[in-house]
């Protein structure tokens, strides 16, 4: 009896020893075999720009980094994984952040007011890089939706930025 206990205690041991190393990873993305984020969103930390990419990332389940500017021309980046807490960042770590992301291809959302375009320079020679830069948020959600194959992300993104708009005029009348 004790010796069938030491070999299965010996096996068990041996089958836990035996897992890759990279399954015992701390990369988030590194789930089922996927090695690699399939999108980034990258914007800056707004209400419309904010509300669309987190819309989006709770139908994908891919990653954000939001660009939060101090009105210094100071950036604090803020890396949201999903499903976790977001986790600040000074600006010097972007390109460290982007290549532990490790996307196939990065999205930047709004125009120069929203992600300064040094920030793109830094990652388009190494990334697949898309830019929405309308005006018009509306346009920027369907185009993400497009994107990412999410075609009710459009929708979506306007009925909650409606909401958001009548809370808000419901608290100034009060």
């Amino acid at each position: 009896m004790k010796k069938t206990g030491l070999v299965l205690l010996t096996a068990i041991f041996c089958l836990l020893m035996s897992k890759p190393a990279d399954a015992l990873s701390m990369n988030p993305f590194k789930r089922e075999g996927r090695t690699r984020a399939h999108t980034l969103m990258i914007t800056g930390n707004y209400l419309d720009s904010r509300l669309l990419v987190e819309l989006a990332q709770h139908r994908t389940k891919q990653p954000i980094l939001l660009l939060s500017p101090d009105g210094f021309q100071n950036y604090q980046l803020f890396f949201m994984p999903p499903g976790a807490k977001a986790v600040a960042e000074p600006k010097e770590k972007f390109m460290e952040l982007v290549d532990f992301i490790n996307p196939r291809r990065i999205v930047f959302l709004g125009d120069t007011d929203f992600v300064p375009q040094s920030f793109i320079d830094l990652v388009q020679d190494k990334y697949s890089v898309f830019i929405l830069n309308s005006k018009d948020w509306e346009k920027n959600a369907q185009s993400l939706g497009d994107l990412l194959k999410q075609p009710k992300l459009n929708r979506l993104y306007i009925d909650y930025h409606d909401r958001m708009k009548e809370s808000s005029n419901a608290v100034k009348q009060n």
